[in-house]
């Protein structure tokens, strides 16, 4: 049986504990992490690794005062200083990229922290939203720590952990991690209507995070026989629920959840969820077997080839790969499937557009141009699949921000022929 302990008191057990791995997304365990911020003592000599999500995730565990490093799978704003000193190694992979790191000897994890439900007459804790990377940590000669937290959901079908594979736990009764897209725009609408009328009924649809999916979510309420197979859904996934678009038939299944509070409080009454890891999730067998897989994303910036950039913004990186080349690699394979990125053509009022004629020096390619079908802004939508290279550059200038779409047309034509 585990031993039971004070928070402070499972925190001293992090000192000089070799590699501590902390999962992210709604599984974050808000508490420790807290304290770890707050006292730098705590966990001295110590590196974390965690795959903390942009926007939601805020902890940064690195402390220079106390020997602390951290392991990265993102790069948000708030880890750059550090990463800059050396405390933060960044490794830029993707979700199945970082599963296959963690489950491997070579990650030198040797404790994971874990936050789940009270154990159950089994004797069994739910991680309740989130299978993340927890399952790829688990493994022979790593201790686990746990918090028993009861704010974690009782989801019927969620992945669990053994209230004996722990070897202490604490308890900790904060509220989940969580995250708001914030209000409607306009843009996201209009780009919203755009997707929609790529979408057939019966499509599988994986969704990422923001504006678009919240609204895309709306502008598919006609649709019927939808599925969900996605590495992580909010909110606005419910709509489709109450809209009746999904299978009966199919299960949701999903690596994580993340969203409010009340979206947490209702997982519980959706016989069709089903949990997974990102071993399932991410895994190009297991995405292969998706029918119709409709990979739905967005990001920073596309250049008149095609190619994606989702991680760096004004010569900083402020992310990571996350799952896009996954699910973008994925969806493109399938003959019956669609790989299409999502965003608004401008930022700054106009004046930045974030369709570019090339990519910057030092701005990396998160998803190729061949794993791209199309791309979409609220200016219309690119099919470029199967497109040559004229005509491809051609209708990405097109769905351009006016301000831009001219200069960006005339570089389309210039393409490779200086």
């Amino acid at each position: 049986m585990p031993i039971k302990l004070s928070l402070e008191r499972l925190a001293d057990r992090l000192a000089q504990a070799g590699t501590v791995f902390v999962p992210g997304a709604s599984a974050e365990p808000v508490e420790l992490t807290q304290l770890l911020v707050a006292q730098p003592a705590y966990g001295a000599g110590t590196r974390f690794m965690a795959a903390f999500v942009p926007g939601m995730n805020r902890a940064n565990l690195a402390s220079a005062a106390t020997q602390r490093r951290m392991h990265s799978f993102f790069m948000p704003p708030e880890y750059q200083a550090d990463w800059r000193a050396g405390l933060i190694d960044f490794t830029p992979t993707s979700y199945f990229g970082a599963h296959r790191l963690v489950a491997s000897a070579q990650s030198g994890i040797t404790t994971l922290v874990v936050q789940v439900a009270a154990p159950d007459r089994h004797g069994l804790c739910s991680l309740g939203a989130a299978g993340e990377l927890v399952p790829s940590a688990i493994r022979a000669g790593v201790r686990v720590l746990g918090l028993i937290n009861p704010r974690v959901p009782a989801i019927p079908h969620a992945l669990q952990v053994p209230f004996d594979a722990f070897d202490a736990v604490a308890e900790s009764v904060v509220p989940l991690a969580n995250y708001d897209v914030g209000p409607a725009s306009a843009v996201a609408e209009q780009i919203a209507t755009h997707l929609a009328g790529l979408i057939p009924d019966g499509a599988s649809l994986q969704l990422g995070l923001g504006k678009i999916p919240a609204q895309l979510a709306k502008a598919l309420r006609p649709r019927r026989r939808l599925r969900l197979y996605s590495g992580m859904l909010s909110d606005s996934f419910l709509d489709l629920v109450d809209a009746g678009c999904l299978d009966p038939d199919a299960p949701i299944v999903v690596g994580m959840i993340v969203g409010s509070a009340e979206l947490y409080a209702r997982l519980s009454q959706l016989p069709q969820l089903r949990m997974a890891s990102v071993a399932e999730t991410h895994a190009p067998e297991a995405l292969a077997a998706v029918p119709a897989l409709y990979a739905i994303n967005s990001a920073l910036e596309v250049d008149l080839l095609g190619q994606v950039n989702a991680e760096v913004q004004g010569g900083s990186y402020v992310s990571g790969p996350g799952g896009l080349p996954d699910f973008a690699a994925a969806a493109h394979r399938q003959a019956d499937g669609l790989s299409v990125i999502a965003l608004p053509s401008s930022g700054a009022g106009g004046k930045l557009s974030r369709i570019v004629a090339s990519f910057g020096a030092g701005v990396p390619v998160t998803v190729p141009k061949h794993d791209v079908d199309a791309i979409v802004t609220e200016y219309g939508v690119a099919l470029i699949k199967n497109v040559d290279l004229d005509q491809r550059a051609l209708r990405i200038a097109a769905i351009a921000h006016p301000n831009h779409r001219d200069t960006l047309q005339e570089a389309a034509k210039r393409l490779f022929r200086a």
